[in-house]
């Protein structure tokens, strides 16, 4: 993949490029500066409240949801009445988000967030107020009109503790900062329900869950009073009490987004349809699959909720504090997998012999393969965490500012939407079709394949990085310096020497950002790799003798894309090197920055000469240890002091960065 612009004059035509139609990198936030991102995000205000109420929002929700749960089950004269109580309940809950969300989003927009932080939570004390009275009486008619207003509080709360992120927390913050609120949601998920489920069949229960509640929205309430100030991303924007218009208006704004934004919205509301079928099959499939007692399904609960807190935190760290698309595929294909194999009953009957007798935690560890089945669940929740933390990261990059608390409460509707379907799907496979919960494991898994292949074909976005990912870890170890002076946002050229066929890959995965590379026509279009280079979004330049038309549409696109936002990639040597070392660099660089006036970032590739992608030998094997490749990042240059000759010369200096002896 090499720029190969020969010497020569730019075309004559001058066609001014158009803006791009989608922008892949947003302007940052107004109120962004670099001083106010300092500290780490546990132990810095900017973020430390907002995840401390974040917490105990989540926390008081589940142990009043539960706590009520187990009395409308407990009140009810049948199961049937049982069950149409805790039915109700949690459609109660969901409600609100299809009735409030598009307000949520415009309120959420047009008003500075903190503040609307601390009324939503300020509401929450009256309201636990009559939920705690609802527990002491026991009326079920009280506890489900608490439900309902905590599903409502909920659908104010969700746009905004999502859209204030990226004003407070740094791009390279972004995908720790959803890990952790992520990890901290599923924790609190996790401690409400053992926190309702234990106290409230306790004789003194209701006393001790009326108290927890009230303190916990007390905590929640004080928490919120130390969130800094976000500015309203659209203080002029017209709020409707309109519940039709309103929830027209989000989904506008999420329709004018990247469609990687619309398919990540998917993407996370897929994952809530399996996340509630899961949970919702778990108390049964531990009964009736594993065999195991109320102490097995407990635990089953606390495994899949802290590996999803666990997946959420790892993914930090495989992204190496970037938005790293190429973890989404690796996270769909680890849930199809591990869904397959929680799908596979277990073998009992060779280890244990069956009887009426529930087994114990004890004896289903040391049962047959039934451990595995612990182990699989797990598996899918830290799955789990690789798949949506990106996903929502990207999402508050991508997202046009005066637009981003719309489209998370568009969000907040296709889940509400997936969740009710998670409902219906479960309904009519187990009770109409009578499927048992591992024939309906495997349904999800088959499904998930289906839309996750529908999802990457749509925006190739994800598996193309998700090849450059699985390449970087597999084959390469990459080392990155100077990464930071690849700008987060705007346009620029990224130039560097050329000594292997898959260089461009290479400087992707060191890229926080995409990159459109120029690439030879003939190379482009051949048959192997056209896919790949069409799904990188690559500008296929010929010479300008051989296809003048072809050479000055390069051009345009090159200036076009810039003009967008973009970053393009050129390897002004022109050609692959023959023996390792860097050529001269030819003029077509310059003749791009006299058109479109961005800087130049100049990087040195190390590690892949003599590689079996390189000139250096035509049929050379992979090695079978990690080879070292380095990618050296300069300092930006201005577009008045770009010079083809200048910038070898910054290319070699970058070259002393690199060790040989790594290799």
């Amino acid at each position: 993949m090499h720029e190969n612009i020969p010497k020569g004059e730019e075309p004559s035509a001058n066609k001014e490029p158009s803006a791009s139609k989608e922008p892949l990198i947003i302007p940052p936030t107004k109120n962004q500066n670099p001083d106010h991102f300092k500290g780490g995000l546990l132990s810095s205000k900017r973020f430390l409240p907002l995840f401390v109420t974040q917490f105990f929002t989540a926390l008081n929700d589940n142990v009043y949801k539960q706590a009520v749960l187990l009395l409308l089950i407990f009140q009810a004269a049948t199961v049937a009445d049982g069950a149409l109580y805790s039915n109700l309940a949690a459609g109660l809950f969901i409600l609100p988000f299809f009735l409030f969300s598009g307000m949520a989003g415009q309120l959420a927009e047009k008003t500075e967030k903190s503040k609307l932080i601390r009324i939503v939570k300020l509401c929450e004390l009256p309201i636990m107020v009559i939920g705690a009275v609802s527990i002491m009486t026991q009326l079920v008619w009280l506890m489900l009109v608490t439900v309902f207003f905590m599903g409502l509080q909920s659908t104010f709360f969700g746009p905004l503790k999502y859209s204030i992120l990226p004003q407070h927390v740094a791009r390279n913050e972004l995908t720790k900062a959803n890990g952790l609120v992520e990890s901290g949601t599923f924790v609190a998920i996790l401690l409400g329900t053992i926190f309702g489920t234990y106290y409230i069949t306790q004789e003194a229960g209701p006393t001790y869950i009326s108290i927890a509640i009230l303190g916990l929205a007390a905590v929640g309430y004080i928490c919120s009073r130390f969130i800094p100030i976000s500015e309203a991303n659209e203080p002029n924007l017209r709020f409707t009490f309109n519940i039709i218009s309103s929830t027209k208006n989000v989904f506008q704004a999420l329709n004018a987004q990247t469609e990687s934004v619309g398919k990540s919205v998917v993407g996370i509301s897929w994952f809530w349809l399996i996340g509630a079928i899961i949970l919702t099959s778990l108390p049964n499939y531990v009964k009736h699959v594993m065999g195991g007692d109320e102490l097995v399904v407990t635990s089953a609960l606390v495994v899949f909720s802290l590996s999803i807190a666990i997946g959420s935190l790892l993914c930090e760290k495989l992204s190496r504090s970037r938005i790293e698309l190429g973890i989404v595929p690796f996270g769909a294909i680890l849930i199809t997998l591990f869904l397959y194999l929680l799908s596979q009953e277990p073998a009992i009957t060779a280890y244990y012999e069956p009887t009426d007798v529930l087994l114990t935690l004890s004896q289903v560890v040391n049962t047959g393969d039934m451990l595995w089945h612990l182990v699989w669940m797990g598996a899918i929740g830290i799955a789990a965490g690789f798949y949506t933390v990106p996903l929502y990261a990207l999402i508050q990059q991508r997202t046009s500012e005066d637009s981003r608390s719309r489209v998370i409460a568009a969000n907040n509707v296709l889940n509400a939407l997936f969740m009710v379907g998670s409902a219906i799907l479960s309904i009519v496979t187990l009770s109409v079709f009578e499927w048992s919960i591992p024939q309906l494991l495997l349904l999800l898994a088959a499904l998930n394949l289906l839309i996750s292949i529908y999802i990457y074909t749509k925006v190739p976005e994800f598996f193309l990085r998700f090849v450059i990912y699985i390449l970087a870890i597999c084959m390469y170890r990459v080392r990155t310096t100077g990464e930071k002076n690849i700008p987060d946002e705007g346009p620029a050229v990224v130039i560097g020497n050329h000594v292997s066929f898959v260089d461009w890959m290479f400087i992707l995965a060191a890229s926080p950002r995409p990159i459109r590379f120029v690439v030879f026509a003939p190379i482009y279009h051949s048959p192997a790799l056209h896919w790949l280079f069409k799904m990188a979004k690559a500008i296929p330049i010929d010479s300008e003798k051989a296809n003048p038309e072809a050479f000055k549409k390069a051009f345009d696109d090159v200036a076009e894309a810039l003009e967008g936002g973009e970053l393009v990639g050129i390897f002004p040597e022109g050609k692959l090197s023959d023996d390792g070392s860097i050529d001269v660099f030819r003029r077509g660089i310059e003749r791009i920055i006299e058109r479109s006036p961005v800087p130049v970032i100049p990087l040195h590739l190390g590690g892949l000469w003599g590689s079996m992608f390189s000139r250096k030998t035509k049929w050379r094997l992979p090695r079978l240890k990690w080879s070292l490749v380095s990618v050296s990042v300069g300092e930006p240059v201005a577009a008045r002091d770009v010079n083809a000759d200048d910038l070898r010369m910054r290319v070699e200096k970058l070259k002393a960065l690199y060790s040989p002896d790594a290799e």
